[in-house]
């Protein structure tokens, strides 16, 4: 029954609480995406799993584009916009932020993560590349944080995918035993729900994967 709620509670939040609508995100009209940086923490660069095991490598498989895995273990909001030169300085039109784990881990303010959050987005976009913001839920299940990663979505016109780690953290088959970093099933499971909320977006910007090897 908890399964069954929370995928429901999950399918109307896809529909009716994410960001702006695909008419509204930022830098939407232009190129084709061509490559995705996946810019974050450790469950981005996929602590204690395999090469190939983390989401971004699966997304990659999943969406036919190349995606780059900029994440790193221990970032903050506060430590990701201190190191956005990584992402500004590669060609990937579209990037995914997910950022604010370590941020709930170590007690700061919501009030500055949402105002490094925004920042973060801000100077991605005003570098004209599309972002897209993970909605993580931070407090399991009490999602502390879901109408902070929307009201920043809304603000800046980034394209929301929400409650990215839900039925991951909080599910034992899915996770490692230090219960804050998904296993190998719990990429897979946040690589297909990405995949899913990236669908409308690639489908409207179209793509033009580079030839392999490139």
């Amino acid at each position: 029954m908890r399964t069954a709620l929370r995928t429901l509670g999950l399918v109307l939040c896809l529909a009716s609480c994410g960001g702006p609508s695909l008419d509204r995100v930022r830098n939407l009209d232009g190129p084709p995406v061509g490559r995705v940086v996946a810019f974050g923490d450790s469950l981005t660069e996929g602590t204690g799993v395999g090469d190939g095991e983390a989401w971004p490598a699966l997304l990659e498989q999943s969406i036919g584009l190349p995606v780059e895995n900029l994440g790193r273990a221990g970032d903050t909001t506060a430590t990701g916009l201190a190191r956005l030169d990584a992402v500004l300085d590669s060609e990937a039109r579209l990037v995914i932020v997910g950022l604010g784990g370590n941020d709930f881990l170590r007690k700061v303010s919501k009030a500055e993560t949402e105002a490094n959050l925004r920042r973060i987005v801000e100077r991605l976009q005003e570098d004209g590349r599309v972002v897209v913001l993970l909605g993580m839920n931070l407090g399991l299940f009490t999602d502390e944080y879901s109408s902070l990663f929307r009201r920043v979505a809304r603000a800046t016109g980034a394209w929301l995918i929400p409650e990215v780690l839900d039925g991951v953290l909080d599910e034992a088959a899915h996770r490692q035993e230090d219960r804050i970093h998904p296993n190998a099933a719990g990429h897979r499971v946040m690589a297909e729900r990405i995949a899913k909320g990236l669908k409308p977006l690639v489908e409207r910007m179209g793509s033009s994967a580079p030839p392999p090897g490139r």
